[in-house]
């Protein structure tokens, strides 16, 4: 899913404008790094191509015939929720009912699926369809390593412009060549277990609470901190996918304009880090790992918390691990000066470029991005529709919650920043928990992320 789970979502430099939205998770764009201007997936992408993606040398430009007889295709994703899984595995399932002479193998990839898929590239071992995550995508477009949807699109009448714009960009080579369709996507929203607000005589948050009203709930939600019976007020990650939010309300950006360096060290950034680390200086947060839990909707999930931060595939894990806990779902909350952020996550569907059935594989892709798989995931709580004649589905008009999360796209920007996204992830996560466990003050800490940021940007 278009997710970043911290167990285990475009681009700052790429296409954020994101989509109508990050999504789950996958789990992922933007104009441009820029990030203080309000690219929120409402707002189109790069419409002639992406800037930050340069095409293949050679790539296919017409679109295989239908070959006789069966057909196997071998198909990956990584390993999710068992919920999640179900509902892939189901809609697989369905696509070979209605399409019988295509079988699917389903391999889905525990683990670290980006450095596996890397390895299976490097061994030619490649699945024919596959889910492509943003921060694959530069790579894989321009090494020719993935199949040129847009000659299948033109001839089965698939529109580019049938996506949100900025949710397709981060798949799309500055030509305009499409190289994967994006399949669902999802937002952040606030989590909180109504009976636990009621116990504490807290009113329901609204659509303009603020930081400080997090940080007051948080503090009255919070029993026997630090005890073996501890309810904390929230639950929270040492996650740039969960800090990015504050960092963006607050004025601040990961990267430059140009995606030349960082800039996520400046006063702003800093400042958003020392709020986000109050909770946990004021002991009215914690890690999940610290209750026993392996991230925060597990936490959440056992009551470990009364509130914490996720995207739409917790719902699907809550109705099917902890279906007695009551939640409701509201927005990220607003600085003083009333500035809001969020994040995006999409994840795309893809074929490889030497798969011996392309017909086939673009047959399962246009199958399980169109209309009827996504509206099954929305069904299912599980993800947002990347198409836009889902904007209107009646599940919406039915899970009000889930629409606050629908409704993060007019201040959301994309989880993806270039072509070097993992490293950007992975360093600034680990200087948010050196914080968190006070190991580093925020701006020392970075300051050093910065450092090793910058040097990497250099180099590339």
């Amino acid at each position: 899913m278009m997710k970043r789970k911290i167990t285990s979502f475009i681009p700052v430099v790429l296409v954020l404008g994101m989509l109508l939205l990050a999504a789950c998770g996958t789990d992922g764009g933007t104009g441009n790094t820029d990030m203080h201007g309000n690219n929120g997936v409402n707002q189109q992408g790069i419409a002639s191509g992406n800037s930050y993606i340069n095409c293949p040398g050679s790539t296919n430009t017409t679109a295989a015939s239908a070959e006789s007889g069966t057909v196997t295709l071998t198909v990956s994703g990584w390993t999710s929720t068992p919920a999640e899984d179900a509902l892939v595995q189901k809609n697989l399932q369905n696509f070979e009912a209605s399409h019988p002479t295509i079988k699917v193998k389903w391999s889905p990839i525990s683990g670290d699926y980006t450095t596996k898929m890397r390895a299976n590239v490097a061994s030619n071992s490649v699945p024919d369809v596959f889910y492509l995550q943003p921060s694959m995508s530069s790579a894989y477009i321009s090494a020719g390593k993935l199949l040129n949807l847009s000659p299948y699109m033109a001839q089965d009448n698939v529109k580019a412009s049938d996506y949100y714009a900025a949710l397709s960009n981060p798949f799309v080579c500055n030509a305009g060549q499409v190289f994967g369709l994006p399949k669902d996507w999802n937002s952040l929203g606030v989590f909180y277990n109504t009976q636990m607000f009621k116990d504490a005589g807290l009113a329901a948050p609204t659509a303009n609470w603020t930081w400080s009203d997090l940080q007051k709930d948080a503090k009255a939600l919070t029993k026997n901190a630090g005890k073996s019976d501890a309810t904390y007020g929230l639950i929270l990650s040492a996650d740039l996918s969960r800090f990015g939010p504050f960092l963006l309300a607050n004025g601040g950006s990961i990267l430059n304009k140009d995606g030349s360096q960082v800039i996520f060290n400046k006063q702003a950034g800093v400042d958003a880090l020392n709020y986000y680390d109050s909770f946990f200086k004021n002991n009215t947060a914690t890690l999940p790992t610290t209750v026993g839990a392996t991230w925060n909707g597990d936490a959440f999930g056992k009551q470990k918390g009364a509130m914490t931060i996720e995207g739409g595939w917790l719902i699907p894990s809550l109705q099917s691990t902890y279906p007695e806990v009551k939640y409701d779902i509201a927005p990220l909350p607003r600085t003083a000066s009333g500035k809001q952020a969020n994040l995006t996550f999409t994840n795309a569907w893809a074929a490889s470029s030497s798969t011996q059935h392309p017909e086939a594989a673009w047959e399962l892709i246009k199958y399980m991005t169109g209309s009827t798989v996504q509206e099954s995931q929305l069904n299912a709580g599980f993800a947002l529709p990347t198409l836009k004649s889902l904007a209107n589905a009646p599940y919406f008009a039915t899970h009000p919650g889930f629409k606050t999360l629908f409704d993060a796209a007019s201040y959301s920007y994309a989880d993806y920043y270039g072509a070097q996204d993992s490293t950007i992830h992975t360093v600034l996560s680990n200087a948010i928990d050196a914080v968190i466990l006070n190991k580093q003050n925020a701006q020392s800490a970075l300051d050093d992320a910065a450092a090793k940021i910058n040097n990497q940007l250099q180099s590339s």
